[in-house]
């Protein structure tokens, strides 16, 4: 399914549209503002930042910077000042994106839920290869020192996105949303809820759909991981709770780490994100 979903993309030119964006851009780094193709045809948008006063010729290590299930992200200032370029993009449907396409219905965990070929995530883990593929354009970055990095949403849109692109090097994926969805959709607070109620409401439905889910759940996609990760869960977390974490962690058969915080919320956590830099460093750094 995947194999088939990846050359469906590849056969989509980028047609990357590349304009600077001062409004976004500090004293520190330049942004650019992307407007590229993608699986389908439609377009997305991102930001895509470097680092000034590079050495001529410097190529940069990268991290593709994911948004939560609000769909928004701000451009991570702290990586630039670090020495990272940093691509916050936007899957179809959300933040930036959303003027190029939005959804006719639904929300994006049940848009399309009874159909694998039209559900969201499919064209969304493809939105992310797509920006990868769109760094492998760009003089300024190493294109063995890409990264991944996001929270909620991001943190299991990053771990897809390591199981199904090889380029990435590195993933860090905090408090990691999608995973184990039969678990999920009977304990996890909201945006589960929506999965939950629409479940509820479909129940002859129930067993396609959730055989459906297979397919996008990064607890199944983990397996397949090869670069190190690093998660967190917090034990207070109501939305992503331990038992959607754990067992996508025991299925990553790289060098992994998992940080559990006994009074973590959905939250985002200081201690982890120093944690995270580490990694960030240690493997593509």
């Amino acid at each position: 399914f995947w194999q088939r979903t990846r050359s469906e993309l590849d056969g989509v030119p980028l047609n990357a549209e590349v304009t600077p964006a001062p409004e976004e851009s500090a004293r520190e780094y330049d942004t650019w503002r992307v407007v590229m193709d993608t699986f389908g045809g439609i377009r997305i948008r991102a930001w895509f930042s470097v680092p000034k006063d590079a050495a001529p010729g410097r190529r940069f290590p990268v991290v593709v910077s994911i948004p939560g299930y609000v769909g928004t992200r701000p451009i991570q200032s702290l990586l630039l000042n670090l020495g990272y370029a940093v691509l916050n993009i936007y899957p179809r449907a959300q933040g930036e994106s959303i003027p190029e396409w939005n959804l006719d219905q639904g929300t994006k965990i049940t848009y399309h839920l009874e159909d694998r070929e039209r559900y969201y995530y499919r064209g969304c883990y493809m939105d992310l290869i797509r920006g990868v593929d769109f760094l492998m354009t760009r003089p300024e970055i190493d294109p063995e020192r890409i990264g991944a990095w996001g929270r909620s949403q991001g943190g299991g849109l990053s771990l897809a996105l390591a199981a199904l692109d090889k380029r990435v090097k590195v993933a860090v994926a905090e408090e990691a949303f999608l995973s184990n969805f039969p678990v999920a959709a009977a304990e996890g607070g909201s945006p589960y809820t929506e999965l939950r109620t629409y479940l509820e409401q479909h129940p002859s439905d129930r067993a396609a759909i959730l055989a459906n889910l297979e397919y996008f759940d990064p607890m199944n996609l983990a397996g397949a991981i090869e670069c190190p990760v690093l998660m967190n869960v917090g034990m207070k977390d109501v939305t992503v709770t331990y038992n959607t974490i754990a067992p996508t962690f025991a299925n990553i058969k790289s060098i992994k780490g998992l940080v559990v915080y006994p009074d973590l919320a959905h939250d985002t956590c200081s201690d982890f994100n120093l944690q995270a830099l580490n990694w960030l460093k240690r493997y593509v750094g």
